[in-house]
């Protein structure tokens, strides 16, 4: 039987193999497959198409670099440390994620070098993705930042916190020169660790140039003004190292290329920028300093910039020998920046009467900065990773630094951060009857939206609040939430709940927790038979453990079983719960498998026992039917009468690596997966419209927005209006449930 041509706006739709497989609880070896032609009810599809929507609050994370496109004014590419690259096109004012093609690899995520170049009058946006020297390689893209391809993959860059004996804080090795076009397909970068490379294959592949004896921290390039074939190299060095501060490497167009140390330049290069035939070096907690190669002039132009901060990003706007305009970002002390009308004679400091903390066009600060006010760009915990001047404007800069990009059109008389760039690790979402959408996240508090999504009410307790495990209650009134210290297991973990939700004003209670369990990593709340209210708590190397409210009033914790729950692969951050809101609740514990209790928590038994890893590992319940979903590493499970069965059934999942999954209040089960490698490099998230029956109907629902974010979904929720997806560093995705 062949199946019908539905009209699907942006809609794939595809007949795959059908598989039902019957699997215990100790096997994940399918026993039977059997193919069938199934025609699917047109009152099981739903028309429309998915329209997704980046939202959630604007800042976060750390973006790490920026480069203006060469031939497109006002167009700009980013590159962050988890939230991969993206653009603008109103010269920063807003940006939005553009990283099709990366998604398949997590490296590629994290940018530690963007560079825009005009090739012969056309541009390539190089980049450098890794972390601490693993992973990642070098991408491009040739169609102004609408799709990226990986170039080559054996050099590797860091675009997070360093190992020593570079420093804990800023300075990263992040910097948008790090790759530089030497002409025809000759290409250099400079690498976290690993020195200096050459490609001279259009970067298909590439080859270490063997100029430096010992360690070589690589933080800058610049192309030499005065030959086509040397380009300068700024190190990061310490007293004991030899190779430090500013060489020259020469000859790039021989077999034999040399490397020669520039003299009396400090040991520390951040960042360099060529005006003319001169060279500007931000050199640290050593200052500033200009250095012309034709007579080997070098000058301290520090100033009143000092060395009490760390100079950390440098650019500017060639004149003349004497009138040259210079940009430079600080760090380490106070995140300003400041400006020279003379070559670096004199400064000011554009940023020390203030800044807007509201993006362009807002009158509304960015939530990040109402607990983190010294986060905002001159302050004392800013920290500057790069600065660029528009070639079109002399006037417009747009500068990367904790937690927000920032952009000025009148050289730095108003600074606002951008709208749009956001990369925080969320983990967690949660939608209740009402619509209100609740997300945990790892840097800031628990955020509330009562209009899908437009507006945001952040709520935690007196410190940042890193949720890592929501609920809401069984009627949706109060919202569950643990609060956990993000990168190690060893900080007392928090339980509370959030009341009034919908209010501008929502009330955060916290639930005593005198037995001090670490890090809650998943909730479940359940009404017991005689009204007692009682949450379920997963607890990481914790057990599973109970606390109770009867007459308005919280109980101390009850540790119900330590069987399972040992310390998670993924740090810790999510372990998903599913329940009926009674006596039914499935956990998926990464390290052992899927466990059920039908006693309200009391006594446990093991389901399943595939182990899950990173961002792996959920369930979807539909307690009405009791039919329990699974998505393991490589599977989509259904067990049928999953409070008594452990029989399990394969439901042909198209691809084979699912991720989050949730059933929406129609019973269709809607699951994201990666993508499996470059070859099939768009992210994708599948539809089953009757998953209780129909085992490999799967339509592809992703739009051309969520494609084109590329987002590494962490979690997802559906509800009757809204379907709701949570990422690492891409954002919150919001669709109209159609």
């Amino acid at each position: 039987m062949i199946l019908k041509k539905m009209d699907f706006k942006k809609l794939a739709f595809s007949m795959l193999l059908i598989g039902s497989c019957m699997l215990s609880a100790c096997q994940d070896k399918a026993i039977s497959d059997q193919e069938h032609d199934v025609e699917i009810p047109e009152e099981d599809v739903v028309s429309g198409s998915l329209e997704f929507k980046q939202m959630g609050p604007v800042g976060g994370g750390y973006p790490n670099v920026v480069t203006w496109d060469p031939n497109v004014p006002g167009k700009i590419y980013y590159g962050a440390d988890i939230g991969g690259t993206g653009l603008s096109i109103d010269y920063g004012k807003n940006f939005e994620s553009a990283a099709r093609g990366l998604g398949y690899k997590d490296s590629h995520q994290k940018i530690a070098a963007l560079n825009a170049i005009d090739v012969n009058g056309n541009t390539i946006i190089v980049g450098g993705t890794g972390f601490k020297g693993q992973g990642g390689g070098v991408i491009s893209s040739s169609n102004g930042g609408d799709s990226w391809v990986e170039d080559s993959s054996n050099i590797s860059f860091s675009a997070q916190n360093s190992d020593g004996p570079l420093p804990k804080r800023r300075p990263r090795s992040t910097d948008h020169s790090l790759i530089q076009w030497v002409g025809g397909s000759t290409w250099v970068a400079g690498t976290y660790k690993e020195g200096v490379w050459i490609s001279n294959n259009n970067r298909s592949s590439w080859n270490k140039l063997n100029v430096f004896n010992g360690p070589v921290y690589v933080r800058s390039m610049a192309m030499s003004p005065i030959d086509a074939n040397s380009v300068y190299v700024g190190l990061w060095g310490n007293a004991s190292m030899t190779n430090k501060g500013l060489w020259c490497i020469s000859k790039l167009n021989t077999s034999k290329p040399e490397a020669v140390k520039v003299l009396e330049v400090p040991d520390v290069v951040e960042s360099i920028t060529v005006l003319g035939h001169r060279l500007y070096l931000a050199c640290g907690k050593f200052g500033l300093r200009k250095f012309v190669p034709s007579n080997n002039s070098l000058s301290n132009i520090t100033g009143s910039i000092g060395t009490s901060v760390m100079a950390t990003a440098i650019d500017g706007v060639q004149r003349t020998s004497d009138t040259d305009r210079i940009v430079v970002g600080t760090g380490h002390g106070s995140g300003d920046i400041w400006i020279s009308e003379d070559s670096g004679m004199s400064w000011t400091n554009t940023t020390n009467s203030g800044v807007s903390k509201n993006p362009w066009g807002s009158n509304k600060n960015l939530i990040v900065f109402d607990k983190h006010a010294n986060w905002a760009l001159g302050g004392t915990k800013c920290d500057v990773a790069s600065i660029q001047v528009s070639p079109h404007n002399p006037d417009a800069w747009v500068v990367c630094s904790t937690s927000a990009i920032w952009t000025t059109d009148d050289a730095g008389i108003t600074w606002r951060p951008a709208n749009g760039f956001q990369i925080l690790t969320y983990r967690d979402v949660e939608i209740n009857q009402a619509g209100i959408i609740a997300v945990g996240n790892v840097d800031h508090d628990i955020l509330l939206s009562n209009d899908g999504g437009i507006h945001w009410v952040s709520k935690g307790f007196d410190k940042v609040t890193t949720g890592h495990g929501l609920k809401f209650s069984p009627n949706g009134s109060e919202l569950a939430i643990a609060v956990n210290e993000r990168d190690n297991n060893t900080k007392k973990g928090l339980l509370g709940s959030i009341s009034s939700l919908g209010t501008n004003s929502p009330v955060v209670t916290e639930i005593n927790n005198t037995t001090s369990p670490k890090r809650i990593i998943g909730l479940s709340w359940v009404i017991l038979p005689d009204l007692t209210e009682r949450i379920i708590a997963a607890v990481d190397n914790g057990g599973i453990r109970t606390v109770d409210r009867k007459d308005g009033n919280w109980t101390a914790m009850t540790t119900r079983t330590t069987s399972f729950m040992g310390p998670q692969s993924n740090n810790g951050l999510r372990c998903s719960v599913v329940t009926n809101g009674t006596s039914t609740t499935f956990v998926y514990d990464r390290m052992s498998g899927v466990w059920r209790t039908t006693d309200y928590g009391i006594t446990w038994t093991q389901v399943l026992t595939t182990k899950a890893g990173k961002d792996q590992g959920y369930l979807a319940y539909d307690g009405g039917k009791d039919i329990l979903y699974i998505s393991t590493p490589n599977q989509v499970l259904r067990v049928n009468n999953a409070s008594s069965s452990n029989m399990v059934n394969n439901l042909s999942f198209p691809v084979s690596n699912p991720g989050p999954l949730d059933l929406d209040p129609k019973g269709r089960l809607i699951v994201y997966a990666k993508p499996l490698n470059a070859d099939y490099s768009d992210c994708v998230l599948y539809r089953n419209n009757t998953p209780e029956h129909n085992d490999g109907f799967w339509f592809d629902i992703a739009d051309d927005t969520f494609k084109r974010v590329a987002p590494l979904v962490t979690d997802l929720s559906a509800s009757n209006n809204y379907l709701v997806l949570v990422s690492s560093g891409k954002g919150i995705l919001v669709s109209p449930n159609n």
